[in-house]
């Protein structure tokens, strides 16, 4: 009943675009993959799992890895469908797959809000990453084909951006706290571990012998950095995972048992408590739905150019302003606005300096971890490659305020050692050949390499 969808991604491209026209798309899911749901004229209704969205124009969602899910409208929608390869992106983000992304808080769930969570992700946060949709539609959309390397560049700016402002972890953490990378990989890894083995009994000691760790030490952190039990966690894979199983000749007891309930009672209670109703009556609605069959269209986006040049001129914003301390969210959504400006030859005058200052002791690329100095370096990355891209000048600015001195010679040593490694000593050398190119302000006093 429930289709697995295969993308095929070109060469090693990890992202694929597609439009339709959706009046009803069948139930399907992915593997490894995210889907990003951009409806351009109109309004979608988007069933995920447990939840409906109305996804109105203007809005995107994201639809995450294994998710069951369904498109329907009344008007024939045109929906642009972004589908980014997680697989591409392991070596960097070693548990992507067990990201969760959201561009919203849940539209219908049937549990309690918590008062500290953020129901909302910030609105620029949001205007951005439709910058960036927009901006990867206009480069297809002119009349020079999108190359292999801009469009690589484009899936990783989408991913940064994932991970960073729409990773569900992040709606959770409470008074703007800060999540450690070694924190957020251990919330992960431990996900990790649960959808490998949720046909089995997990218990407390089976985490903490994995992680190395107290029990004292694991509830303390998964009370601060989830808003669910432990064992809520654990059932809400479960259920999660038996929806697969609906449509199979298994009775609900055999689906409970393959699923890790120890009692089929749990089952019930657990399924009811995310889904709103009992299993079979959640198979009844979907076999309804798929009765009424397929209607959609595949289209080309090169016919759309109208309708979707009116969606530019609604949603993507053109002013700007460029700061020599702006933070790594306004550059991006700088640099997305100067490409698309490229990208479309409109003559637009702004005052930016051609130059972007870089300061790797800020709190966004570099934190203390267990006394020593952790690199954020898909920050910095951005920063690099956004100077090579635009044809930028790179400005190395150490503010030191924050540093001890007897540290601070230590620090600086580890960032240029390891930005030979990871850029190469020509990247560096152009960085330092001309004072205009690396200027190192230190404290009070200018230094150049």
């Amino acid at each position: 009943m429930y289709i697995k969808e295969n993308i095929e991604f070109k060469r090693d491209i990890p992202l694929n675009i597609e439009v339709q026209s959706i009046n009803r798309y069948p139930f399907h899911w992915h593997k490894d993959i995210v889907e990003i749901i951009l409806p351009i004229n109109g309004s979608v209704e988007v069933t995920a799992n447990f939840e409906k969205k109305l996804l109105n124009r203007g809005e995107f969602c994201f639809i995450n890895n294994e998710t069951i899910h369904s498109i329907r409208s009344s008007s024939k929608t045109i929906v642009v469908i972004f589908h980014i390869d997680l697989n591409y992106f392991e070596d960097e983000f070693r548990y992507i797959k067990q990201m969760f992304f959201r561009s919203k808080m849940y539209f219908e769930c049937p549990i309690k809000k918590n008062k500290n969570i953020f129901l909302n992700v910030k609105e620029n946060h949001i205007i951005k990453f439709r910058n960036l949709l927009i901006s990867i539609l206009s480069h297809i959309l002119d009349k020079n084909n999108l190359s292999e390397n801009l469009l690589e560049s484009f899936s990783y700016q989408l991913v940064y951006l994932m991970v960073y402002e729409f990773n569900w972890i992040q709606f959770l953490k409470q008074n703007n706290k800060f999540i450690s990378t070694t924190a957020l990989d251990r919330y992960h890894r431990v996900v990790k571990y649960i959808q490998e083995n949720y046909t089995e009994k997990i218990t407390l000691d089976d985490i903490v012998s994995q992680e190395f760790v107290t029990k004292t030490y694991f509830s303390h952190f998964w009370k601060d950095i989830s808003s669910y039990s432990f064992q809520e966690r654990i059932n809400y894979e479960r259920v999660l995972k038996s929806e697969f199983l609906l449509f199979t000749d298994d009775t609900i007891s055999e689906i409970s048992k393959k699923c890790g309930f120890s009692d089929v009672k749990y089952f019930y209670k657990n399924f009811k408590r995310w889904y709103g109703c009992m299993p079979l009556e959640h198979r009844s609605r979907c076999i309804e739905y798929m009765k009424k069959g397929s209607d959609y269209i595949n289209l080309e986006i090169n016919d759309l150019e109208k309708i979707f040049n009116d969606y530019i001129e609604n949603f993507f914003t053109l002013e700007f302003n460029f700061h020599e301390d702006s933070d790594i969210s306004s550059l991006i959504e700088t640099y997305i606005k100067l490409k698309y400006l490229q990208i479309s030859d409109k003559q637009i005058h702004f005052n930016a300096p051609k130059y972007v200052i870089l300061n790797p002791l800020s709190k966004s690329n570099c934190h203390l971890e267990k006394n020593d100095i952790i690199f954020n370096w898909n920050h910095i990355d951005l920063f690099v490659n956004i100077c090579s891209d635009l044809g930028y000048i790179l400005q190395i600015k150490l503010n030191c305020n924050d540093i001890e001195e007897e540290s601070l010679y230590d620090i600086v040593d580890k960032f240029i050692f390891l930005s030979i490694q990871r850029y190469g000593m020509e990247t560096l050398q152009k960085w330092s050949r001309n004072p205009c190119q690396c200027h190192i302000t230190w404290c009070n006093y200018d230094c150049y390499g």
